[in-house]
């Protein structure tokens, strides 16, 4: 019962979400670091394919990437701009993924006692 296909999603998305939480923190934390190459996290395109393909979602793996944006004096290319507001839209996409899991968790739960 708990291991349909919604849950599996969410999990495979908060997964997902967190390494690119993962990244962006790193690259905040290294904005000064020379020669310092930004990294995103991308797992939605694969997600949504495994999701049409009728694939286990739990088996996307975030793939990380190093920026090929040009680096400052020292080499580093984190924009600090952007990689905050990336931060939020992070925080705030997982968030929301946590809400619709504990939502879900909520159905199963009345779904339980009414029965």
């Amino acid at each position: 019962m708990l291991d349909d296909v919604t849950i599996s999603t969410l999990h495979a998305a908060l997964n997902g979400l967190a390494a690119r939480e993962r990244a962006l923190s790193d690259n905040i934390a290294n904005v000064n670091t020379p020669y310092f190459r930004a990294r995103t996290v991308s797992f939605e395109n694969e997600l949504k394919r495994a999701l049409t393909d009728g694939d286990d979602p739990l088996a996307i793996r975030p793939q990380v990437q190093f920026s090929d944006a040009p680096g400052g004096l020292t080499g580093n290319n984190v924009n600090l701009t952007d990689t905050t507001v990336a931060a939020m839209n992070t925080q705030l996409a997982y968030e929301l993924a946590v809400r619709a899991t504990g939502d879900r968790f909520s159905l199963y739960r009345s779904a339980v006692r009414g029965a």
